[in-house]
């Protein structure tokens, strides 16, 4: 569907409708999520509780929203860790069934501890060795610039996984090169596997850091509709790859 099909009045209505209907998806999501992790043992539960409204903006507002303007928009899963808040949500959206949500990382399962391409719905990169989503991201915004094609690129990584010296690789390459259809978007929980993140290696002050790479940054709560439609604004912003910044924790 392109941009020129939809007046601007049914944009703006298409938008409100996925709006009004994502605050509602995301809570069963979660209650799923929840009820699911005191049935088995609970794969890195806190990675996946602070990660599923930024999954649900992406998938249920901000890639619906790229087809109603005529972008295709690509989200890659850094983070693979949070696998039950991806498919917590495919469930609530009907991409997989309440059955097979219960085969999770059992063997012959296509639901994985990580998600993996092909298997796992809606998955295009492989995860499991962080620090290599933004790369990933960069080379897919970098092909579509290349192609001609209209494409943008989420990419969705923890806080902890800020620690990898790709990142920052990444970041600048991103940068350098232009990539204006690149969004990075950081869940801020402040923990990650062997602690308090701030313990482990200081992250603070996470803002002007991504600043320093040539980034916009943008910083909101986990609020879902706002998590949502600062990933909208953002992606109107020309010139500059950008990034959110999801706190859930203090800052520091």
């Amino acid at each position: 569907m392109s941009k020129s099909v939809l007046s601007t009045s049914n944009t703006e209505s298409l938008r409100s409708e996925f709006l009004s209907k994502l605050r509602i998806k995301a809570l069963r999501a979660r209650e799923r999520l929840m009820r699911f992790s005191r049935e088995v043992s609970a794969w890195h539960l806190r990675s996946a509780e602070s990660a599923l409204n930024i999954i649900a903006a992406l998938y249920g507002f901000w890639v619906p929203m790229g087809f109603v303007r005529g972008v295709e928009r690509l989200v890659v899963i850094s983070k693979g860790h949070c696998s039950l808040a991806l498919y917590s949500w495919l469930t609530e959206v009907g991409a997989i069934n309440e059955c097979e949500l219960r085969s999770f990382a059992t063997p012959n399962s296509r639901l994985q501890a990580h998600p993996e391409v092909v298997l796992s719905p809606w998955v295009v990169a492989p995860t499991g060795s962080l620090g290599q989503g933004l790369s990933i991201a960069n080379g897919l915004a970098l092909a579509a610039r290349l192609d001609g094609v209209r494409r943008e690129v989420a990419v969705l990584l923890g806080d902890g996984e800020l620690d990898e010296g790709q990142v920052w690789e990444a970041a600048a390459t991103t940068s350098t090169l232009g990539l204006d259809n690149v969004l990075a978007v950081i869940d801020r929980n402040g923990t990650q596997h062997t602690g308090r993140t701030e313990d482990v290696k200081v992250k603070e002050p996470l803002r002007a850091r991504w600043e320093a790479f040539g980034w916009l940054v943008a910083e909101v709560s986990q609020d879902v509709t706002e998590v949502a439609e600062v990933l909208e604004e953002l992606s109107g912003v020309r010139g500059r790859p950008k990034v959110v910044i999801v706190r859930s924790c203090p800052e520091g």
